[in-house]
């Protein structure tokens, strides 16, 4: 069975090789800093997840998104958000956008992978 390709956003280098460390060992894992160089990546490859930062410079999370659900072919990728903010403005404002929902920092190995998991397990 051919693994899942997981996309993770984040400008922080440190967040990305944890967040990669994590999930190479199940998951195909591509990496971007920023929300210009997701959309840029989107349009040659299609992951089945993309795991993503909303405090970013220039193109937030929120803003990436956005611009992810007005495309029709991107429209069914799921979306999780990993942040450090925990209030439940922030949850609404990204559930409205379209995100399945946040995994909250610091990252938690297990809670991490079984959140992937599920949603992955539901997609199909």
């Amino acid at each position: 069975m051919e693994q899942k390709h997981i996309l993770v956003v984040d400008d922080v280098a440190v967040n990305l090789r944890c967040a990669g460390a994590v999930m190479k060992e199940r998951y195909r894992v591509s990496m971007a800093r920023s929300g210009e160089q997701v959309l840029k990546m989107l349009e040659k490859v299609k992951p089945d997840l993309i795991l993503m930062d909303i405090q970013m410079p220039g193109m937030n999370g929120y803003e990436t998104l956005r611009r992810i659900r007005q495309n029709a072919s991107w429209t069914d990728i799921p979306v999780v958000f990993m942040t450090a903010e925990t209030g439940l403005n922030e949850e609404e404002k990204g559930k409205a956008l379209g995100a399945l929902g946040y995994i909250y920092k610091p990252l938690r190995p297990n809670m991490l992978l079984a959140r992937i998991d599920k949603i992955l397990s539901e997609k199909k």
